[in-house]
């Protein structure tokens, strides 16, 4: 009987990233222990780094890489990820004004400086350590999505050409993968999900989790093919469920930084007037759970229509059952853990004038819910990451004691 093929897929998840390190430090050894071993990992934006560390860090056993894994995250703070949003204003504020006054020079490539976050990359993540665990089979496969934006490199979009503008409107997703598995059935023209089969980069682990308008586009230049500017890959693919599956995955397990269902049921009342904060922590919801819901949604129904013997044709795509484990944590949960990291942060004002200037920047736009989930996602702070990390490894063992689904 052949050892069954496990794949982990992380969602994105911005600073939700360290649940998604807690969970895998008790997922991994749990599940290699039960002779289920994941040997795929693939992931978007924060879950692209927990994917690339996880995969450069597998030789040690999953013990080891677990360990590490969870002191990169207690080690990370701010300062490893961004300037202090003091000096991005003042140089960002400085090149607005011609702008906004003028109509002459350049536009905004971003809200904050992420140079910091790069040097971090370079520091944290063995890249050829990777490569080399792919190559040996310490892992079968490790791969980051990011969005590619169009047009190509230095060329400017205009209005006198429509075909240029067209393509503003259709980015795609590319998938940087590193595996020795087959890979005809990955790319996904129905879903604009292209292929770049190689070693996995710093630089395409960066593209995967540059949060648009907060972080400046990433210049990927390898492999040749797919060079270009990208932002975040979870823009449009936020949980590549789809290529774990193609690659083989018969168990899949889904760690995401939100809910993997919708509700049963949603309150009719109409409620207060939604303020700007309701209406972008909405937006964001949709565009990072709705998808992977679905997603998991149509997972579950083949597998209804292959134990009834109803599954339709698959095509060139060969349906086969797929085992599922969902870990998300309890929604609201990161949010109200968010805001109360902050709120004790005001007895120290002088040492956290980054984590209170995020906190007032965002009360200014809403005081309601949807302020504390764009906090939970934009709050890069020690101690919130260490107290994620222990919710993730509390909702992976309960996810552990439900089993597959």
């Amino acid at each position: 009987m052949s050892q069954p093929t496990v794949a982990v897929v992380l969602t994105g998840a911005a600073a939700r990233g360290a649940f998604q390190a807690g969970a895998l430090s008790v997922l991994v050894p749990a599940l290699t222990e039960q002779g289920l071993a994941p040997s795929i990992f693939l992931g978007t934006s924060a879950g692209a780094i927990n994917a690339a560390l996880w995969g450069s860090l597998a030789h040690q056993g999953p013990d080891a890489a677990a360990a590490d894994l969870l002191e990169i995250w207690a080690s990370m703070d701010r300062g490893d990820v961004y300037a202090h949003p003091a000096w991005t204003l003042l140089g960002d504020g400085l090149r607005l004004l011609p702008g906004s006054l003028l109509g002459r020079g350049p536009g905004l490539d971003a809200l904050l400086d992420t140079r910091p976050l790069a040097r971090t990359a370079a520091e944290v993540l063995d890249a050829e350590q990777l490569a080399t665990n792919v190559a040996s089979g310490v892992v079968d496969a490790v791969g980051v999505a990011a969005t590619r934006i169009p047009p190509a490199a230095g060329k400017r979009p205009s209005r006198r050409d429509p075909a240029t503008m067209w393509h503003i409107a259709h980015a795609h997703s590319v998938l940087f993968l590193d595996t020795t598995l087959p890979t005809g059935h990955v790319a996904d023209p129905a879903r604009a999900l292209r292929l770049a089969a190689g070693p996995v980069l710093a630089e395409h682990v960066l593209a995967s989790a540059a949060i648009p308008v907060a972080f400046p586009a990433v210049e990927v230049h390898q492999p040749a093919d797919n060079a270009g500017w990208y932002v975040d890959g979870g823009v449009r693919l936020n949980a590549p469920l789809r290529p774990a599956v193609a690659l083989g995955a018969d168990h899949l397990v889904v760690i995401a930084a939100h809910a993997t269902r919708y509700p049963a049921a949603t309150p009719q009342e109409p409620g207060e007037r939604p303020d700007i904060a309701d209406a972008a922590a909405m937006t964001l919801h949709s565009v990072l759970a709705d998808r992977v819901i679905e997603d998991l949604h149509d997972l579950r129904t083949r597998n209804r229509w292959l134990a009834s013997g109803t599954a339709p044709a698959g095509g060139e795509r060969e349906y086969h059952h797929v085992n599922a484990m969902e870990v998300s944590p309890t929604p609201g949960a990161l949010a109200e853990l968010a805001a109360e990291v902050l709120h004790s942060k005001g007895r120290a004002w002088w040492r956290e004038t980054d984590s209170l200037a995020l906190g007032r920047l965002l009360r200014g736009v809403g005081d309601g819910p949807g302020q504390q989930e764009l906090l939970s996602y934009m709050f890069f702070d020690d101690e919130y990451f260490s107290r994620q990390m222990e919710i993730g490894q509390s909702v992976a063992r309960e996810a552990l004691a439900r089993g597959w689904a």
